[in-house]
């Protein structure tokens, strides 16, 4: 997994087992932008496709799988170009009431195994933002995800942990965890307490993550509500073959 901060954008990277982020066979993208200007998913597709042309003309092959006022789900076939070899991508574009979500399959292959293709395609047509969220920024998390609270409970805690945030209370849907004060890194302070709120929502749930920086040496702490929410996904990632 590989992931990053950078110009308003929060990116996170996946690839398979063996593979890395510079030589890899699939790849799994999620990305989240802070909402630019009014304007619709069929409007920023149609802005990749411009991009995409001026790139590489006549290479690229676009198909719209599902669309409504709020998302739209696409697909799109690459000839060889700018040292890219074949690919293939599913993706889908979500618009939240403040930001704005990619979800993207990427493989290096000529043709897409159908049985693939359909997972994508449904593992991306399930997936929702609450409309009662709060601002999903770049910090915090506050999303819907098709698993059960017992399962998102059963790898919530081992992601808190992977972030040597150490677990103080746990409730049925709530837990908090801290992390220890380090005074010696100027960069990572320390200290932060998170706190992660689930909901059920039929057969999915609602996860609200947040972080706690508390006053003193505030400017030195960061928020870990993202980087755990990504071990946590990855924790689940297993349950969902």
């Amino acid at each position: 997994m590989h992931n990053a901060e950078r110009h308003g954008c929060v990116i996170m990277e996946y690839v398979r087992q063996g593979d890395d982020i510079n030589n890899w066979k699939e790849l799994f993208t999620f990305q989240n932008f802070g909402l630019r200007g009014k304007h619709t998913p069929e409007e920023e597709l149609n802005s990749l496709k411009a991009l995409r042309e001026k790139e590489c003309p006549g290479a690229t092959e676009w198909n719209v799988i599902d669309q409504n006022e709020n998302s739209i789900l696409y697909e799109w076939q690459a000839k060889p170009c700018l040292n890219w070899p074949d690919q293939r991508e599913i993706a889908r574009i979500i618009f939240g009431k403040h930001n704005l979500f990619f979800l993207r399959y990427t493989a290096k292959v000529q043709q897409l195994d159908p049985e693939v293709r359909t997972k994508w395609i449904t593992t991306f047509k399930a997936a929702t933002l609450d409309s009662e969220a709060k601002s999903v920024g770049l910090e915090d998390v506050d999303l819907v995800i098709p698993f059960e609270m017992d399962k998102v409970m059963a790898a919530l805690k081992p992601a808190m942990e992977s972030a040597d945030c150490n677990v103080k209370e746990a409730t049925a849907n709530r837990v908090e965890c801290k992390r220890p004060r380090n005074s010696s890194s100027y960069n990572d302070y320390g200290g932060e307490s998170v706190t992660a709120v689930l909901e059920t929502q039929g057969s999915k749930t609602r996860v609200q993550i947040t972080t706690g920086k508390g006053f003193y040496g505030r400017l030195r702490k960061r928020s870990w509500s993202t980087p755990i929410y990504q071990q946590m996904i990855k924790n689940l990632e297993p349950a969902q073959r």
